[in-house]
């Protein structure tokens, strides 16, 4: 019995000893990784079509993100179902930080409130990196919309329920939630049309299909400027400083519509630690560059104030995932 005693200790202690020396040929692997790490091109997949806020935004750090890391960065749309085709893909990819998702409230915090089938689980699929933008909307109106306020506007959908349409670039984006809360506040009969893409809704606005949308702020003041749509009211704090004529939704009355989209970064789950660490300091570090600051406000994005680390975006995304929740329960919007 005793020397079955020993044999178990030996054991005991080879497996430890083992496990120690396992340990630590997976710590410098991932060491060694990161430090070749990235020895081919990057890619950031973008969930929504060509052309919009997003693809821009994400062009503008991928350019940067090549620039400091010496390889390619390419940005590929896979656009559909409120961005989570593109989510998809990501959340299969390899953990080694070759493919990136340009993510949003739509894809990690939206998606699993609204999607019951939904094929990946936010949550536990990705690695959080970096929010790197805020995103806030406006109501807009085709040009030739009779109402030019939001007081006039409710009035004017109340007379006619059921007539006005919106557009939006899908069931589930943050646009069409931020529609359905403006029916819920105002109590207002609006049809919602849900197209692919922001360039098929922007489309249906100019040619008149379609009569009203919750669009980008930034968007909008290009808009309002070409004189292609109107604009009724922001979802900001403050007016915008590039249509200091149109009011906020507090000013306007209805201070509950202060809804914003985000955009980050997130990686497939099970990143190694190092190559996660190394993404996300670099991309710090591209926000606060002052050019990337003039592109982000050409493109109507305020800055992530205060920044974010990653294990604080992981909290936030957490706490998005509630808010959003109790909107789309509000609205009682579903997905099959």
């Amino acid at each position: 019995m005793k020397q079955v005693g020993k044999c178990n200790i030996h054991q005991v202690a080879s497996r430890v000893f083992s496990g120690l020396v396992f340990g630590a040929l997976c710590l410098v692997s991932g060491v060694a990784n990161a430090q070749a790490y990235p020895s081919r091109p990057i890619k950031i997949v973008v969930p929504w079509g060509a052309g919009g806020v997003t693809d821009n935004a994400a062009r503008v750090m991928a350019q940067k993100l090549s620039e400091r890391l010496s390889v390619p960065v390419i940005v590929e749309s896979k656009a559909g179902a409120a961005g989570t085709i593109g989510a998809t893909f990501v959340a299969r990819a390899p953990a080694d930080g070759y493919t990136l998702l340009m993510a949003s409230s739509e894809t990690n915090t939206i998606a699993p409130n609204i999607r019951p089938k939904l094929p990946y689980a936010p949550q536990k699929d990705f690695t959080p990196l970096i929010p790197f933008a805020i995103v806030p909307f406006a109501l807009v109106a085709r040009p030739g919309f009779p109402a030019n306020t939001l007081n006039e506007l409710i009035a004017l959908v109340k007379k006619s329920p059921g007539k006005f349409t919106y557009a939006s670039p899908g069931v589930g984006s943050t646009s069409q939630l931020g529609m359905e809360a403006l029916k819920i506040l105002g109590g207002l009969d609006i049809l919602g049309v849900h197209f692919q893409s922001q360039a098929t809704t922007m489309f249906s606005l100019v040619s008149g299909q379609t009569d009203l949308e919750m669009l980008a702020a930034g968007q909008a003041a290009v808009a309002l400027k070409a004189g292609q749509l109107k604009v009724i009211a922001v979802m900001t704090p403050d007016r915008v400083a590039e249509m200091p004529g149109v009011p906020t939704f507090r000013e306007a009355g209805l201070p509950g519509m202060n809804f914003s989209n985000w955009f980050g970064f997130v990686a497939p789950a099970g990143l190694p630690a190092p190559i996660a660490q190394r993404l996300a300091t670099e991309m710090s570090a591209i926000v606060k560059m002052a050019d990337v600051k003039a592109a982000f406000q050409t493109l109507g994005l305020k800055e992530v104030d205060p920044p974010m680390s990653s294990p604080e975006f992981e909290k936030f995304l957490e706490s998005e995932t509630a808010r959003w929740g109790a909107v789309i329960r509000s609205a009682n919007i579903k997905v099959d």
